[in-house]
């Protein structure tokens, strides 16, 4: 898109006679003082969404000369490969529309006929100016109307600072993130576990059994890690009018689930405590759509709230989303990944303020450590065993190969939730010596049959209990 502002004193054009077989405007003049004037040629293969750039542009230098007058006037004369005319018009309109929408008064010259116009210019310095337009990378932001770079919102104070780093995570929650499965590469079989655990549970927060489809985001963290989320969650909910989609990801764990219909902030916030208090309360939500707060290149109109964990290292992670698209409400949640980071992440924040870490019993890959003390009790811990995973528990036993304390240390490290440790009293009187991370400090010895009904109801109550890892 080919584009000439000039800033004028006077303007007035009219429709003299048609240049094309039935043009798409009808005849109309126009007469205005203190304007600017956008010339505009639309070219071959220019895109709907060109027009919102075309008309911050005219905007731009209406402001600078003081002037609340914008006048769009199809100019074929400034480019030899020029776009069909009824897309061409279509065009024009939305850059008249998007101005009118910024509280510009505007007149649009008719397009498909020759024309008299008559314009004087005051002739200051920044009379005239002259855009070629072509498809902004983005993302950006946008203040009154203002297009600006991520680092010039970051730094005028209209964007965290958060979201100016890549990876938000320090070594400590690196460290405890592959423990649980979750690495810089990909995911163990620990970590799918607990990826396919947090997707069973937001597919039950936001209702019904999604279908699954390509289209996850392709970066996760800084500033195009929010703009990759965003356009994943648009590009899934323009169309979707029923049920839920779950995004994959490139990246492994970078799923979103994406759902007809707005939850609303306050159930966003109510599912994402079931995963950590400490996260789901701490958010902070940004505004992004097409015409203010943070903004990608989209073709259609979409206004979104985005939900963001602000990590210990002065990080950012998007975490969930809602809004509209091309008048479609959605829900977003994920990704994945980030949701379980963010929660080790506040796990580790409530360990500076003296709690123990923690993961909720669902969503831990490992969800019950059987300890024998020695290797006498083996067959009353594999007893244990296996009325635990029938139970539906994911549990594992540590064989007595190391010391007691070796093992206990190991499941905390992983925190792993329910930590049961026979020893020869235990194995006589058919008791387990149960440690439960969401008590810190407590240790209980409980009978055998209660620890099992104990277990059976925290699976029957786990919102991602429809998953089942394999053996």
């Amino acid at each position: 898109m080919r584009l000439l502002m000039i800033h004028v004193s006077e303007v007035k054009f009219w429709a003299v006679e048609e240049a094309i077989e039935s043009p798409p405007d009808p005849p109309s003049k126009f007469e205005g003082r203190d304007c600017v004037v956008g010339f505009i040629s639309v070219e071959e293969g220019d895109a709907p969404d060109l027009a919102r750039q075309a008309a911050l542009e005219i905007a731009e230098h209406a402001r600078r000369s003081g002037v609340k007058c914008a006048v769009v006037y199809p100019f074929a004369h400034l480019s030899p490969s020029l776009a069909p005319p009824e897309q061409a018009a279509a065009i024009l309109r939305r850059v008249e529309d998007e101005l009118k929408a910024m509280g510009f008064s505007t007149a649009r010259a008719p397009f498909g006929w020759y024309k008299g116009f008559t314009i004087t210019c005051p002739g200051h310095p920044a009379c005239e100016l002259s855009r070629t337009i072509t498809a902004p990378r983005g993302p950006w932001f946008i203040a009154d109307g203002k297009l600006l770079s991520p680092k010039e919102a970051i730094d005028s104070g209209l964007m965290p600072r958060e979201l100016e780093p890549g990876n938000p995570w320090d070594n400590e929650a690196i460290g405890t993130m592959e423990k649980l499965g979750v690495t810089s590469d990909g995911l163990t079989r620990l970590g799918e576990v607990m990826m396919e655990s947090l997707a069973s549970w937001a597919a039950e927060r936001l209702g019904g059994e999604p279908r699954t489809s390509g289209g996850g985001p392709s970066e996760l963290y800084g500033v195009s890690g929010l703009a990759s989320i965003l356009r994943s969650c648009l590009d899934a909910a323009r169309y979707l009018e029923e049920g839920s989609v779950r995004l994959r990801s490139p990246v492994p764990g970078g799923d979103v689930v994406v759902k007809a219909g707005d939850v609303g902030e306050e159930e966003l916030v109510k599912a994402l405590s079931e995963v950590s208090g400490t996260m789901a309360k701490g958010l902070t939500w940004l505004d992004a759509s097409s015409d203010r707060g943070f903004s990608v290149n989209y073709d259609v109109q979409y206004s979104v709230r985005l939900g963001v964990y602000m990590s210990r290292s002065k990080g950012a992670a998007a975490v969930a989303a809602h809004g509209s698209v091309r008048g479609n409400q959605f829900t977003c949640l994920g990704p994945l990944r980030l949701i379980a980071s963010s929660a080790v992440d506040a796990g580790l924040r409530e360990a500076e303020a003296g709690s123990t870490p923690s993961l909720p019993f669902w969503m831990a890959p490992l969800q019950a450590a059987v300890v024998p003390v020695k290797e006498q009790q083996t067959q009353y811990a594999e007893e244990l065993l296996s009325e635990l995973q029938a139970a539906g528990a994911r549990a594992y036993l540590d064989p007595a190969s190391k010391s007691l304390g070796a093992r206990i240390r190991s499941a905390g490290k992983a925190w792993v939730p329910i930590i049961a440790v026979v020893g020869e009293k235990e194995a006589s009187s058919r008791t387990v010596s149960v440690r439960r991370r969401w008590r810190q400090g407590e240790q209980e010895v409980v009978p055998f049959d209660s620890l099992i009904n104990e277990v059976q109801q925290l699976v029957a109550q786990s919102p991602g209990r429809r998953f089942r890892a394999p053996e």
